[in-house]
């Protein structure tokens, strides 16, 4: 009892120190780990429809069997779905884009009024320089918007 009573000034202020640095320490973990228990997407995926895997391998079929096309990939990423399609080497542009209704056409209504559509037309092995192609389908928009690669010519004087 005389320790602690000689020493209670260095035992206060020992208590102080070792709780401010737990203090710190939790501090600095939240910085690092700010909302370890909440979803990183806020509230903007709730009521989002589901993507069934099913409909996403018919809609690769379908495109596969088209037979314009090489490859094709499929991503999303919040609310934007993604198909990377990648087209063979004759294949005109205007038919390329014709493949966009085959995706459309074998979504639901609900994912097609929640979820933005991208699909990236690419031709890896061939010589047209319409290609690289992006249609772009906002959610509750009634038609696909496409951009299409095109030369750029100078007017030289």
């Amino acid at each position: 009892m005389k320790f602690i009573k000689k020493h209670l000034t260095a035992i206060i202020v020992t208590l102080i120190c070792i709780l401010l640095l737990i203090l710190a320490g939790f501090a600095v973990y939240r910085m690092f780990y700010p909302s370890n228990d909440k979803d990183i997407y806020g509230k903007r995926l709730e009521n989002a429809p589901q993507i069934n895997n099913e409909i996403i391998l018919k809609i690769k079929d379908e495109v596969l069997e088209s037979k314009l096309v090489n490859t094709i990939e499929y991503n999303t990423n919040v609310k934007t779905m993604k198909f990377y399609i990648d087209v063979k080497e004759d294949t005109k542009i205007t038919k390329a884009q014709e493949l966009s209704n085959i995706v459309i056409k074998n979504l639901s209504d609900d994912i097609v009024n929640f979820y933005d559509i991208s699909i990236y037309l690419t031709q890896k092995n061939g010589e047209m320089v319409e290609y690289p192609a992006i249609g772009y389908h906002a959610k509750k928009s009634n038609k696909l918007n496409w951009v299409v690669n095109k030369e750029v010519k100078t007017n030289e004087e």
